[in-house]
């Protein structure tokens, strides 16, 4: 049964929730193989940098090893994504309690990311959009969402940092605090992971670094560094 009180709880005081069993696998199957097609005949870009992340985008400079799937590239390729992408509204903003609406910047209100085996990976960061949307296309024993949750509370002398690791269920849905929560994906080992990527705004915010996407997708250092 779906409880919209659970999933907001969880939103507000761990920062994200997840949906299960939001498309069927036999969905999330077809859309993984025609991802791969197109990876393999290089029809999308592969992100591979480390060490230029800044203060100004809210990044730590991490290891970046994924082939991107960038906005334009869903609309040719997987442009069911985009249908479910404007179906979801409602539900987001449900379980946000905020005027959710899609993003003005085409380059990346949906992306897909694919983390190949032996090492793809996503550094550590804050995302610049208000809030960050999973769609998961596999199911991975590796490689999970890791979350760091500051906490406090006055039994302790002092705040403290909560980790949390959220794996990968094919068709499942997360919908995270990005700005709140650092977070990173760690590498994988000997599985491929692919996360669809939609970023979410509401009505009034829709900030975004303007040299955020050109660290992500193209390993360019931001003009401002702190």
């Amino acid at each position: 049964m779906f409880d919209i009180n659970q999933h907001r709880h969880d939103y507000f005081y761990n920062l994200a929730t997840v949906i299960g069993g939001l498309i069927p696998d036999e969905l999330c199957d077809t859309l993984a193989k025609r991802v791969n097609s197109i990876i393999a005949v290089q029809g999308v870009d592969w992100v591979k940098h480390q060490g230029l992340g800044t203060d100004a985008v809210s990044d730590l400079g991490g290891l970046y090893n994924h082939h991107i799937f960038k906005g334009d590239d869903i609309r040719r390729y997987v442009p069911e994504l985009t249908a479910i992408y404007h179906s979801l509204v409602p539900l987001i903003s449900l379980i946000t309690h905020t005027d959710t609406v899609v993003s003005p910047y085409p380059l990346c209100d949906i992306n897909i990311k694919v983390y190949p085996p032996g090492g793809g990976s996503l550094g550590l960061h804050y995302d610049t959009n208000g809030i960050t949307v999973l769609l998961f296309l596999t199911t991975n024993q590796e490689a999970p969402l890791c979350m760091q949750i500051e906490r406090h509370h006055p039994s302790q002398e002092k705040p403290w940092i909560q980790y949390r690791r959220i794996y990968a269920t094919k068709g499942s849905l997360l919908i995270m605090q990005g700005r709140k929560t650092l977070h990173h994906s760690e590498p994988t080992v000997t599985e491929q992971k692919l996360s669809v990527v939609y970023n979410y705004y509401e009505r009034h915010d829709t900030y975004r670094h303007e040299d955020f996407d050109t660290l992500m997708y193209c390993g360019k250092q931001p003009k401002t560094l702190a």
